[in-house]
């Protein structure tokens, strides 16, 4: 954040001036009790008002460190929800990927076809009758690995669910973040007289 660095240069530059014009107001003041002309003097009046206004500087400074402190940490926070969003975007693309896989039985229907075919195109009974038995047999193998991926497919979906809940929530919590840091920087703007910038 290019502006926090001239921020932090300025306040720098505050508190220096500050502490010589602290420094040097015992030098220049005369020795003696101070009396009311001397006190009313424009001299003292135009250094009151300037010590006046370095206070005010100076409690706009601290301000402005805080603002930066905590858009240090927002931004810190932000990036970590960044990491969490694309954590969960990364696991429910994966999950949609599994739930297909789940779904296709392509494979096993064609190999039922062509084994029924060749079974039809059979002449020989006792050959039949091989391939046959081979056919239930493969067939019960399929339909027990349909089973097993329709509870996969089932465990699948629910956890799709609940990480498509956290992922708005996580997204949710993010654009808090963003609007809290959106203010700070609006705050920054202020401090500095700047005009707001259209995003």
């Amino acid at each position: 954040m290019p502006k926090l660095k001239s921020i932090v240069l300025l306040g720098c530059l505050l508190v220096c001036l500050t502490e010589v014009g602290f420094a040097q107001t015992p030098h220049q003041t005369s020795p003696g009790p101070p009396s009311s002309s001397v006190a009313s003097s424009p001299e003292a009046q135009l250094l009151r008002a300037i010590l006046d206004e370095l206070r005010v500087q100076r409690a706009a400074l601290q301000r402005t460190y805080v603002n930066a402190y905590r858009a240090q940490m927002l931004t810190e926070r932000m990036a970590r929800q960044q990491a969490r969003i694309d954590s969960l975007t990364e696991e429910i693309t994966q999950l949609k990927t599994v739930a297909q896989q789940l779904q296709d039985y392509s494979q096993d229907e064609n190999e039922l076809k062509d084994l029924l075919a060749t079974i039809n195109e059979t002449a020989d009974p006792i050959q039949r009758a091989s391939l046959l038995q081979s056919y239930n047999s493969l067939k019960r193998a399929i339909e027990r690995q349909r089973e097993y991926a329709r509870q996969e497919a089932e465990r699948n979906r629910e956890r799709q669910q609940q990480a498509e809940l956290a992922l708005q929530v996580e997204k949710t919590k993010l654009a808090e973040l963003q609007d809290q840091l959106e203010a700070l920087d609006r705050e920054f703007d202020k401090q500095l007289g700047e005009p707001r910038k259209t995003r």
